[in-house]
């Protein structure tokens, strides 16, 4: 078994996360990093006060993974702060707010105030959407919910594609937040049922549109021990399969656009380029690598103030003429929550796509 305190107490301190860390960027506090975060397990364990700083910023932290991508002595830098909030939460010390959440996901099948009831409004009555296939489309809260957009233009392009999916009708929240706060027996619980749902409706192909859904119903699920007998497709990937084939074809343009990249998908960049520049855009990139938008795992509900700063490095990087083009519907959320006048064009590739395409 890994030993989690071991790995914590190999820190070299040789600050590369905190040049990557948007938390350290956006405060410049010394309490809000990394390596801070990961110094408090022994003490989290043995259940000793923490001072609000401290407890602040275990919670301070989207969990994006740039911290671990720098560590030259791969410390599991995420992992440790996910097993810090597991115990804070099995110690009844967790924010209010991440409890609540945590529950509404459990209790509602969604993170925020949505009703589930209204999962599927954005469903309208050109969409060509299958009773039974063995591909089915799941949205995701925040397509579903705030982007329905995203929703929409995916299913008119597999439409375009000859491709006919069924929607998930008991779909859920994929529990990613459950995941990110430590509540890892609830998740654990939470997937099974669900994958046994999609399975029990004969699907062979989950598209999604969400990173965050593909990465855990595709990748998170089996380590909680429900692996899916179905593939989990991101849309990005299928979309640039059909067009490689001749089966969307879209048309060519001229134009910049500034990318946003998803942090779930870091290590994964090269699709939507592709997908871009088949559009016939060049591409203005907004930061070396991968800067999270600061709104995942409970910090922009928790301390939004902070996750607004985060987001604004990508607003202040973006050339003002230029339409900021997301690959993921909560960043695209949060960017547009927190925007000033005028507000700047934001799109999801998908919805691009569409508009070369359809």
């Amino acid at each position: 078994m890994i030993n989690l305190q071991e790995l914590a107490d190999s820190c070299i301190e040789c600050n590369k996360c905190l040049d990557v860390c948007p938390v350290t960027k956006v405060t410049g506090n010394d309490s809000f990093t990394p390596r801070a975060k990961i110094s408090l397990l022994d003490r989290i364990e043995a259940g000793k006060e923490l001072t609000e700083d401290e407890m602040n910023n275990v919670y301070l932290s989207t969990r994006c993974g740039a911290c671990d991508d720098v560590c030259p002595v791969d410390i599991p830098i995420t992992d440790i702060i996910q097993r810090e909030r597991q115990l804070l939460a099995e110690q009844g010390r967790e924010p209010e707010k991440t409890g609540k959440i945590c529950q509404n996901i459990l209790v509602n099948n969604v993170p925020g105030h949505m009703d589930d009831a209204h999962r599927f409004d954005w469903v309208t009555n050109d969409l060509e959407i299958a009773e039974k296939s063995e591909i089915a489309y799941m949205g995701g809260c925040w397509a579903s919910f705030a982007q329905p957009e995203i929703a929409r233009s995916t299913i008119q392009l597999l439409n375009a594609a000859d491709i006919r999916p069924m929607l998930l009708e008991e779909e859920k929240c994929c529990g990613l937040f459950l995941i990110d706060n430590g509540h890892l027996d609830e998740a654990a619980e939470h997937a099974r049922k669900y994958v046994d749902y999609i399975e029990s409706q004969g699907i062979k192909k989950l598209v999604v549109s969400c990173p965050g859904c593909y990465e855990v119903i595709g990748k998170e699920y089996a380590k909680l021990g429900r692996k899916p007998e179905f593939e989990v497709v991101f849309s990005l990937d299928l979309f640039s399969e059909l067009v490689s084939k001749g089966r969307l074809q879209p048309r060519k343009t001229t134009g910049t656009v500034s990318l946003r990249d998803a942090c779930p998908m870091r290590k994964e960049k090269n699709v939507p380029r592709q997908l871009i520049s088949a559009m016939g855009y060049s591409i203005e990139e907004l930061f070396e690598g991968t800067v999270c938008c600061g709104a995942p795992a409970g910090v922009k509900p928790n301390f939004p103030e902070i996750s607004g700063k985060i987001a604004n490095l990508t607003l202040e990087n973006l050339q003002e003429k230029n339409t900021l083009v997301s690959y993921c519907p909560f960043c695209q959320y949060h960017l547009e929550s927190v925007s000033g006048e005028p507000k700047p064009a934001i799109k999801d590739l998908s919805t691009l796509l569409a508009e070369q395409t359809l």
